[in-house]
């Protein structure tokens, strides 16, 4: 399983050509975050107008597979943090919530742009596109 970070959705919904690429090529695989989720909406619920958006953007989101942040992942995405904290490489939060996710579910794979964050993070491979 890889995990479809918030940029990678963007890009691959606005039909940019490298995003599209990974998509396809990791289709049997991917899923999200309910984290994504609300990064992508939010920034949909921004703009005006954003009806005809939403629901291209909604019809994306049930057509794959999301995971939650439930059991485990509060400790586990406090524990991500604090060793970055301490580490003097910290993140946003939201990116720690997200990792704290893939890795409670078994995945160990994350497709972004945002390598200089998600590498920082013990465990967490980051696929570039």
């Amino acid at each position: 399983m890889i995990c479809l970070d918030s940029d990678c959705i963007i890009d691959f919904l606005k039909g940019k050509e490298e995003a599209v690429m990974i998509v396809k090529k990791y289709e049997d695989e991917i899923f999200t975050t309910e984290i994504n989720v609300f990064e992508v909406l939010l920034g949909v619920y921004l703009r005006d107008n954003y009806e005809k958006e939403e629901l291209v953007i909604k019809n994306f989101f049930g057509n794959i597979k999301k995971f939650s942040f439930d059991n485990q992942c509060g400790e586990l995405s406090a524990k991500i943090l604090a060793d970055l904290i301490r580490g003097g490489k910290e993140i946003n939060q939201n990116d720690c919530l997200i990792a704290s996710i893939i890795l409670k579910n078994g995945s160990h794979r994350i497709i972004t742009r945002n390598e200089k964050h998600y590498s920082k993070i013990k465990g967490l491979k980051v696929i570039k596109y």
